[in-house]
């Protein structure tokens, strides 16, 4: 195994130094490789798709007692044929981090404290009311992460159009670059 970013993990290659690792360009089938990346040996791998693109590459989700240990490529898949990108093969570890959020966080006094699901749900349907009486249902917008599940989108679509009756949704697409360079 080649070295990993994360001391701990056992990556089956470096998704930084070698992102897609040996192929060779424009030819018509790239050949099956499975790139992995565990913390432990999972029980079981529950099929899944890599949503941190717009590819939607195939891959499967290793899991022991309940917790996310790793993932793989899944070389019968026609998208990827095994291979995983820098964020589907690293983006799964943030959710051990100590300093991950588990609750949400209103800012009061200026300092953000912690809060409760309802006072969060609360503070945001009171604010979206303000809101909309003041602009009309139109000064709303939803600007939403481009790496959902189309679940998710359909429910923000619900929430946006169906509850709150504006327009204005939009998603941060894969092309995040563009934004802060000149080219």
């Amino acid at each position: 195994m080649s070295k990993s970013v994360v001391p701990s993990l056992r990556q089956s290659r470096d998704a930084i130094e070698d992102i897609y690792g040996p192929r060779t360009p424009y030819k018509h089938i790239w050949p099956s490789r499975v790139d992995e990346n565990v913390i432990e040996e999972p029980e079981r791998w529950v099929q899944s798709a890599c949503v941190r693109c717009s590819n939607g590459c195939g891959m499967d989700v290793g899991v022991k007692g309940g917790k996310i240990v790793g993932v793989r490529g899944r070389a019968i898949d026609r998208v990827n044929k095994g291979r995983l990108g820098p964020k589907g093969l690293n983006g799964w570890t943030s959710i051990h981090h100590a300093d991950r959020l588990k609750h949400p966080m209103i800012r009061k006094n200026g300092k953000l404290e912690p809060a409760t699901w309802d006072e969060a749900m609360s503070l945001i349907v009171q604010k979206a009311q303000e809101t909309r009486d003041r602009l009309t249902s139109h000064g709303l917008a939803f600007y939403t992460s481009g790496q959902l599940f189309l679940g998710e989108y359909y429910a923000l679509a619900m929430v946006d159009k169906a509850g709150l009756h504006t327009l204005h949704m939009s998603v941060w697409h894969i092309r995040p670059f563009h934004r802060f360079t000149n080219d």
